[in-house]
């Protein structure tokens, strides 16, 4: 028999109740009366006020409506539920859910390799044509159901950033207005910003600086880094686009963070933070460690040579992997650092 681990599914509070809406097909009335007449699930609640939900409790609600669909009354499910929970071999693990019916539930956080390419792009296609048409409630449908199925790291790389790219070579043909473009990049810029402010942020790990060079107004791809790495554990402050040479270089002696994490998307953007990282290596010791990545150096590996610092790789997911590796020695440094 098929089953459901639960301690497989994030319980990071991410999706507001009509994401859960869509991407479960239940109402929100029906939600609702769940979760007061038998505590289901425990949404927390954002600074303004509104329930968020976890890829745990998206688990919960798709498997008790599984249930439901399949005739059992929902009291019926429930107990079943708490059941499992009970039977759990410790109360800190969480419970293996049977699925008898085949698999209903989506990877939650849990990487989505494989298994369904052409869903992908599907939801690239439905995201982009949203986007172009100015349809903002079908585009949040579009990344709800990308993020009940898929991880934000997939989300984030295999449809947003496909479709971010889309959209810049359309108008660099001339395809596709400055109006558009603009709208379309923004609505994904405050869609990344609120992602990044309900993810926790560790305050025990070495502090990592993440911006745009200077110059570089193209900042979803370091946004998305920020997302990924504060998923992965770190701590992390973004700084966002077009960052001063010689103001960071002056906050750089100040705060004496670990890691400086730079993005660049046009060659202007790479030649100039060239020259800042020039500036940063001449800082006296302890110096930051520095990476970098972005188009730029992808299109143009050339670049590369350029810069002194760490080439991260041609993803953010890639990059994630390199500042683990970077970091590797952080207890060693915060040593010789606090000689």
């Amino acid at each position: 028999m098929t089953t459901i681990r639960l301690d497989e599914y994030s319980t990071t509070p991410l999706y507001n109740i009509k994401a859960v809406v869509q991407s479960t097909n239940i109402s929100p009335s029906t939600l609702r009366a769940w979760e007061r007449r038998y505590n289901m699930c425990r949404p927390q609640r954002s600074e303004s006020g509104y329930r968020l939900y976890s890829d745990r409790d998206v688990a919960i609600i798709r498997w008790l409506k599984m249930q439901v669909d399949a005739g059992m009354a929902i009291s019926q499910a429930v107990t079943w539920l708490q059941n499992l929970i009970d039977l759990a071999p410790t109360a800190s693990q969480a419970p293996t859910l049977p699925e008898p019916m085949g698999r209903l539930l989506g990877e939650g956080a849990q990487p989505h390799r494989s298994s369904e390419p052409a869903n992908v792009s599907v939801l690239q296609q439905r995201l982009l044509q949203a986007l172009l048409a100015y349809h903002e409630d079908a585009a949040e449908a579009v990344l709800a159901h990308a993020f009940a199925l898929y991880s934000i790291e997939q989300v984030g790389e295999q449809v947003i950033m496909p479709v971010l790219v889309e959209i810049g070579d359309r108008w660099h043909r001339g395809l596709l207005s400055v109006t558009r473009e603009h709208y379309a990049t923004n609505y994904l810029i405050q869609r990344l910003a609120a992602l990044l402010r309900t993810v926790p942020n560790a305050t025990n790990t070495p502090l990592i600086w993440v911006g745009c060079a200077p110059g570089e107004q193209h900042e979803i791809g370091a946004m998305l880094l920020s997302i990924y790495l504060r998923r992965a554990g770190y701590t992390v402050r973004y700084l966002g686009q077009d960052l001063p040479a010689e103001d960071l270089v002056a906050e750089t002696k100040l705060v004496k963070p670990e890691l400086l994490l730079f993005s660049a998307t046009t060659v202007e953007a790479a030649n100039k933070l060239h020259s800042l990282c020039e500036m940063l290596a001449d800082l006296d010791p302890p110096r930051p460690m520095i990476g970098y990545g972005g188009r730029a150096f992808n299109l143009r590996p050339e670049l590369r040579d350029e810069i002194a610092g760490v080439y991260l790789g041609a993803t953010a997911v890639e990059a994630v992997e390199s500042i683990g590796d970077l970091l590797s020695d952080f207890p060693l440094r915060r040593v010789m650092r606090a000689g």
